[in-house]
């Protein structure tokens, strides 16, 4: 196996801290960046460099800016530095280029936006249920549906309505956008 990179190490070590101040398992973030759970092990543990548009979402969830995942960076020789240089670069301006794309392809990509957007909220909503002391009971009340859909929702199996997102904002008396964004 190559050795490892600081920069990847550092990184890898900035996401593990931040999901487990989050309390989620890899699994649950997984879901949410739209990796498998074996590759983002190895970029927690920075065995693999993270791309940038993972690292983007992952910004976008928690909220942070993507600066956040460079912080404590260990002194890099010159060749790193001019490496973790054009990365940030990179992070900081991904702007993507016109490429020419078929419809099969679009509506792919689409499906797998909407996967991961299903994933944050469903962990926004577990994790307003939590903060707040609810449980899956009371909201199913709420919402008048059986328990067994609302834990659909929060596991995935089900998808998420506006409907039902915009009743559990009022619920929590949160934003729509504070769940959706």
């Amino acid at each position: 196996m190559e050795k490892r990179k600081p920069m990847d190490v550092t990184i890898g070590t900035n996401m593990s801290k931040l999901r487990k101040q989050f309390n989620l398992t890899q699994r649950e973030i997984c879901s949410v960046v739209g990796v498998n759970t074996s590759t983002y092990k190895h970029y927690e543990l920075g065995d693999r460099m993270v791309p940038i548009s993972v690292l983007k979402d992952l910004a976008r969830f928690y909220k942070v800016s993507t600066n956040y995942f460079f912080e404590n960076m260990p002194e890099l020789s010159d060749k790193e530095s001019l490496e973790l240089s054009n990365f940030a670069l990179k992070v900081a301006d991904n702007t993507p280029k016109y490429v020419k794309v078929t419809y099969k392809e679009m509506y792919k990509y689409f499906d797998k936006e909407e996967e991961k957007n299903q994933a944050r909220i469903r962990l926004r909503i577990k994790n307003l249920r939590l903060e707040n002391n609810k449980s899956q009971k009371e909201l199913a009340k709420y919402l008048e549906i059986d328990l067994s859909t609302y834990n659909k929702y929060e596991k995935g199996s089900r998808k998420l309505s506006n409907e039902v997102v915009k009743k559990l904002a009022e619920y929590y008396n949160v934003s729509v956008s504070d769940i959706v964004d």
